[in-house]
């Protein structure tokens, strides 16, 4: 009976002792107990850094439309308005998409694409056609005065009796004021149209 007790004893001293000595190497010259801490918790892997964008809120993105009648533009040669031997070119806005991000000083960063397509007339003799495109970010409130409007000038080469062509702008310089109540309305600004 004393010789299977002190084999227990043996057995027990040599678990407590092992066990002693796992404990006591964490907190050797090897490897803090802390560092063994951040082992487990990033599987061993050197710490990464996390933006601060994902935990970020979403970014309110305003609304687009396309203003009323402004989708297309149907240009005639000289003294044949509405004469279908007369059209140069009918010029159209057919697809359109917007982003939003965060920005600095607690703006707004909006990108903006605007695609159409410019498709020549029995008239059309090969050119250049330059399309006025407007787009304006308007205050949700009837009456407030406009926070932005920008015309951009989209140049098209069209070759006489040439297939539509396509053409598309984007562009990411519209900076507004973040979750502000807003709509961005877009089109042709025939008012500043030249050939």
């Amino acid at each position: 009976m004393k010789s299977a007790m002190s084999g227990w004893g043996l057995r027990g001293a040599l678990a407590v002792g092992l066990l002693a000595g796992l404990l006591s190497g964490c907190g050797s010259v090897g490897e803090s107990s802390s560092e063994f801490a951040k082992d487990v918790i990033g599987g061993g892997q050197a710490p990464r850094d996390v933006s601060t964008e994902a935990f970020a809120g979403p970014v309110y993105c305003p609304p687009i439309q396309l203003q009323r009648n402004s989708f297309l533009i149907m240009k005639y040669a000289r003294g044949q308005q509405d004469d279908p031997a007369g059209l140069l070119y009918q010029a159209t806005i057919d697809d359109w998409a917007r982003s939003c991000k965060a920005d600095v000083n607690g703006q707004t960063r909006i990108k903006i694409g605007l695609k159409g397509d410019v498709t020549p007339g029995p008239a059309w003799k090969g050119g250049e056609v330059v399309l006025p495109v407007r787009v304006a970010i308007l205050p949700s409130e009837e009456g407030a005065k406009t926070l932005l409007s920008e015309l951009t000038n989209v140049p098209v080469t069209i070759g006489e009796g040439a297939p539509s062509e396509v053409w598309a702008i984007v562009d990411d310089k519209f900076l507004v004021p973040s979750n502000t109540e807003m709509k961005i309305v877009f089109g042709f600004d025939e008012g500043r149209h030249r050939r």
